[in-house]
């Protein structure tokens, strides 16, 4: 009888060491290792900016569309991109071109916040 509780302890007291390393190891891989709660964190925050980009791009996408449609139908339209894109005028206008300045501080330039820090 005494040889079976020693036989039987031995198997238990390996049991239990097997455990406790596998315990440890998926301690560790949860917690340190690139597929860690951590990471997964990182990646969900990732998603979430990539479908925000998406929304951004697919509301992009929409608007190009519509100007699409616009420059294949509308003659209004067309003339009026022609004329604020690449500065056209009609016969008898005359078309005056002011260069900004970022440098240039008065009243009528200023915004009230500029006009408030000073």
């Amino acid at each position: 009888m005494g040889k079976d509780t020693t036989v039987s302890f031995f198997w238990r007291t390996i049991f239990m060491c097997f455990a406790l390393l596998l315990n440890f190891t998926l301690g560790y891989r949860l917690l340190f290792s690139e597929q860690s709660i951590f990471a997964w964190q990182g990646v969900k925050e990732h998603y979430a900016k990539m479908q925000e980009n998406l929304i951004d791009i697919k509301k992009r996408q929409a608007e190009l569309s519509q100007e699409i449609k616009l420059l294949q139908t509308d003659n209004d339209y067309i003339e009026r991109a022609v004329r604020e894109r690449l500065n056209y005028v009609r016969e008898n206008e005359v078309l005056y071109v002011f260069e900004r300045k970022n440098n240039i501080h008065s009243i009528w330039t200023e915004t009230d916040e500029e006009l408030k820090a000073e």
